[in-house]
This record gives C-alpha cells, structure tokens and sequence, in this order.
C-alpha cells in the first residue's frame, strides 16, 4: 500500500511541477484555447494539460517498475506515447480526424497484436461467450477506439474528463490491487496522481488537458478495461473478487462517456448533420445551461456514474443483457429529464428553442447571458 501511495505522490508533485510551466511556455508564444461561438469559455486558456499528465505518468511507471522490478506493459507505454504525440500534433496545429483514427487503430494494434491486450470472449451478453480470434482483435480494436474517443468528447467541462478518469482508473486501480497484480495497480494509480495535480490547476480555469490529454486517459481507460476483463475471467471461479457480469461492470463504470457519446452522435443524425459535427448537446451543456458552475456540473456527472458502479456491483450475476438494458433504460429517462428542466428554464426566462434543432434534447446550442462560462 505505501509503494501505491508513493507512486500517486510522484506522479502527482511531477505534474505539479511541469504543469506551471507549460502554462507559462504557451502564454509567452501565444498557443491558447481561444473561444468562440461553440466553446463554453470566454478567455485564452493553454490547453497543453495533458503534456504534464502525460510525463507525470510515465516518468513515475517506469520509474517504479525499474525499481520494484514490476515492468509494465512496454507496448502500452508506445502505444500510449503514440496517441499524447497525435494528440499534442492536434491542439497545437489541428490534424484530420481520419489521421488521428489511423494513430489510434495503430495504437491499438499495437496492444492487441504484441501486449496480447484484447478481448476473448464477451460473457454471455446478446448471447455471444468465446469470440474467434479475428473477431477478437476487431472488437478489440472497436472498443478502444470508441472508449477513446468517448472520453475525448466528454471533455466539455471544468474538471469532468479529469474526475471521470481518476473514477475509472483508481476503481480499476483498487481491484487490481485486491487480486494482486501490482504492475497493473501502479500503472493506474501513476495516472490518477497525475491527473489530480492537473485538476488543481483546470478548476481555477488555468489550462485544459487538450486531446493530448483526452486521448492519453481514454485510451488507458480502455485498455485497463480490457486488462480488467482479462484478469477477472482468469481468476478461480470460487474467488469473491470475480465478478459474475463484467460486461454490465465496465459498462457502468464508463457509463457515461459512453452514453453520452451515443446519443449525441444520434441526435446529429436524426437532425440530418454529421456525426461528428461540433455542438451543445453534450449532457454536461444541459447541466451548465441551467446555470450550474462547472464544478456543480461536474459533481453532479460524478455522482451519477458512482451510482451507476454501485448498482452493477449490487446487481453482480445477473443476466448481462437485462443488466445493459436496464442501465440504458436509467440514462435515458434521466437525460429526457435533464432535457425537460433545461427546455423550462429558457421558457421561464424567455428564450426560444433553435428551430433546426430537436426539442428538448439540445436545447443548450443557444449561447445566452450570463451563463457560466467554461474555464
């Protein structure tokens, strides 16, 4: 337990350090998150964050593992490598997304092919147990691009990628550490240190991670997951660490990314736009539209996945299906009523919905005074 509380500490007092820095380097040559009519900020913010995450991380990993002899995956660490140099590549000069996707599946290629990171079997849900190999290393590679990218999209907020990674990552963190596997609990509590000393900063609006950041947590948000499936189904069946519905598991954990990504993308194409088009319809826009500061909007989201995780260890052994169902059943009827509550509160103070858009879903595109602004 204290080398794991050493580790955190590191991670944590080295992206304390760096991060002032980067802060000051892009100051002094102007490279800023600048805002506009989409972004929910209203002044020059760095947005190199997730370069001090990033070095906070895999100086202390590899440190730790030289140290205690508990050497990490190496392929994660190049995979890991590859997608913060694309993401860094991008908020400092943009890049096309069919260039970031061809980072990312080469990254995971990477894991899948050589760190035998992947997922063999999917645990009964829609009735599907083993997978053949070919299938396996696509839906490897499906569910690290998509978690990737979830979290990389759910980073509209103060704080909220942050926190949402520190959950997922200490919750998996802490398992791996009851079952004993050190190497995985030290790669995920050097994350978390990191990321805590970068909220410090985020909360007082001082930098934001950017997509080198984003990237960097959801890709080792997807690969712990799948290192989390991997491990739980190796372990004895008698064990009372062994989770009997693990897909309902994971699913909650990174709930909210993952749903929140979905039904934005849904909403773009019901209103005949793009997937990938940039808007407000993110559910942590709902929570700011109705004037709630961003660490509000960000406790709030926390909270909700927390309960989330509670109910699906609570709900261990059930029928996987009925489990997902049911999870996505509760997210939806609570994102029509945070939906409902945003569309009443710009009736009360007069405003009227855009027309193009859908009502009460994405009523939040409409920028209004006085609205707290993003960092």
């Amino acid at each position: 337990m204290l080398e794991i509380a050493l580790c955190a500490l590191a991670a944590f007092f080295i992206t304390l350090v760096l991060t002032p820095e980067i802060i000051k380097i892009a100051h002094q040559y102007e490279m800023h998150d600048r805002p506009d009519e989409r972004k929910v900020h209203s002044h020059k913010v760095p947005r190199f964050g997730g370069v001090a995450i990033f070095f906070g991380f895999i100086i202390t990993s590899l440190l730790v593992s030289f140290i205690q002899n508990h050497w990490i995956n190496i392929q994660l660490v190049a995979a890991v490598a590859i997608v913060v140099v694309v993401g860094f590549r991008d908020d400092f000069l943009p890049l096309k997304p069919t260039y970031k996707l061809l980072a990312e599946v080469g990254a995971a290629l990477l894991v899948i092919y050589l760190g035998d990171v992947r997922i063999t079997s999917l645990h009964g849900l829609l009735g599907v147990h083993e997978l053949p190999l070919w299938v396996s290393y696509a839906v490897s590679v499906f569910t690290i691009i998509v978690i990737t990218n979830a979290v990389n999209l759910i980073d509209g907020i103060d704080g909220l990628a942050g926190s949402l990674a520190v959950l997922v990552l200490g919750g998996y963190g802490t398992w791996f550490y009851l079952v004993g596997n050190p190497t995985n609990t030290l790669l995920c509590f050097s994350a978390c240190g990191a990321v805590a000393a970068y909220l410090i900063f985020n909360f007082q609006k001082k930098i934001f991670m950017g997509d080198a950041g984003s990237l960097l947590l959801g890709f080792l948000a997807a690969t712990t997951t799948i290192m989390f499936l991997q491990e739980n189904a190796a372990l004895p069946a008698g064990s009372p660490l062994r989770l009997g519905s693990p897909v309902l598991f994971v699913s909650c954990v990174l709930a909210l990314p993952l749903f929140d990504t979905i039904r934005v993308f849904t909403l773009r194409i019901l209103g005949g736009r793009s997937p990938f088009t940039p808007d407000k319809n993110h559910l942590h826009h709902l929570l700011i539209g109705l004037e709630l500061p961003h660490y509000q909007a960000t406790l709030i989201m926390v909270a909700v996945n927390l309960l989330l995780i509670g109910g699906a260890v609570a709900a261990q052994g059930v029928n996987e299906n009925l489990g997902v169902a049911t999870g996505i059943a509760v997210l939806v009827l609570g994102s029509r009523y945070l939906a409902h509550r945003l569309a009443r509160h710009q009736a009360r103070h007069g405003e009227v919905r855009p027309p193009q858009m859908l009502p009460g879903l994405a009523n939040a595109q409409r920028p209004r005074k006085n609205r707290q602004t993003r960092k």
